[in-house]
């Protein structure tokens, strides 16, 4: 069977971890899109991952894409905010078989994406993982948890090619007819701390200790829009959530907090105004989101300044 040609845009502890996992096991011919300061520490050092108290360092090619070259993945592992840069540049690259995946975190990507690309087969996609670059050409992963779940309405013999080079690389994977539903309960998680560590300004597992009721609440509100939009997030996904809760790594904190420490752009939009406005539409009150979203949109602006 023919190796698949695999590209990952965006090395940050997504992409890059994921960009290592492969490359470390060289089960596939990747590429790998980075930027800066990043890339060039990349191109000299290598990509250096901490994991578990070990690290290890791979070489990924970061060259430039030949004319004519086409991929049968394409990892889109950036912000949301970034789609369409990102999406510019593989947008060449794609062909009719070539499989797209966010690894973004949100929902209702798949519309967005299709915005920018003529071609390609746009999968929904997320991922769960604890990870961050530490410095240029550097990623820590925190925790033993890694599960990357994708798919669409119709599973294609390339896609199951895929799963397997995820399985042999050592990257846990779930190939889904139903990747959409899978990708709302790890909003529901998500959206729940990157709204609350960023308002509280505390890591995930600080935030549960002493604002568990806020997290009941919040998970609450997440549940009743996504009912109303037509998704079956259900009790049982509400208690999966808390599960996982009371197992986060000590001191691991969402990437939206981080990048609001940082003065970064956040996902602000997509992770808390998404919830406010889409309840909006759908007559469901989300007083708890409704605040939090208020506070940081007013701390964000003033950052502007």
């Amino acid at each position: 069977m023919k190796r698949l040609h695999i590209a990952i845009v965006g090395a940050g502890g997504v992409g890059g971890y994921l960009a290592a996992k492969l490359a470390q096991r060289d089960l596939a011919d990747l590429k790998l899109f980075a930027r800066g300061a990043h890339l060039e520490a990349i191109r000299k050092e290598g990509l250096e991952v901490e994991e578990n108290g070990e690290t290890f360092t791979v070489h990924p090619d970061t060259s430039a894409p030949e004319s004519g070259e086409e991929f049968d993945v394409v990892f889109l592992c950036v912000k949301s905010y970034d789609f369409g840069s990102a999406c510019e540049s593989v947008r060449e690259h794609i062909g009719k078989e070539t499989l797209v995946i966010p690894l973004s975190n949100g929902v209702g990507h798949r519309e967005e994406i299709a915005r920018y690309l003529h071609e390609g087969i746009i999968c929904d996609g997320c991922v769960y993982v604890i990870s961050h670059v530490k410095s240029a050409g550097k990623i820590v992963k925190k925790g033993a948890n890694f599960y990357l779940i994708f798919g669409a309405e119709r599973i294609t013999p390339k896609m199951r090619q895929l799963s397997e080079v995820l399985t042999q690389s050592g990257l846990k994977n779930k190939l889904s007819e139903d990747a959409a539903y899978d990708c709302w309960k790890k909003y529901l998680f998500i959206a729940t701390f990157a709204s609350l560590t960023s308002y509280r300004k505390k890591p995930m597992d600080q935030v549960f200790k002493e604002h568990e009721e806020e997290v009941h609440e919040l998970l609450a509100e997440i549940k009743k829009v996504a009912n109303a939009l037509g998704v079956p997030i259900s009790d049982k996904d509400v208690a999966k959530v808390i599960q996982q809760a009371q197992n986060l790594p000590p001191h691991s904190k969402t990437s939206m907090q981080l990048d609001f420490e940082a003065g970064k752009k956040t996902e602000l939009e997509s992770l808390s105004g998404y919830i406010v406005k889409e309840g909006e539409k759908a007559g469901v009150d989300t007083p708890l989101m409704r605040r939090i979203y208020g506070l940081l949109s007013v701390a964000e602006k003033i950052r502007e300044f």
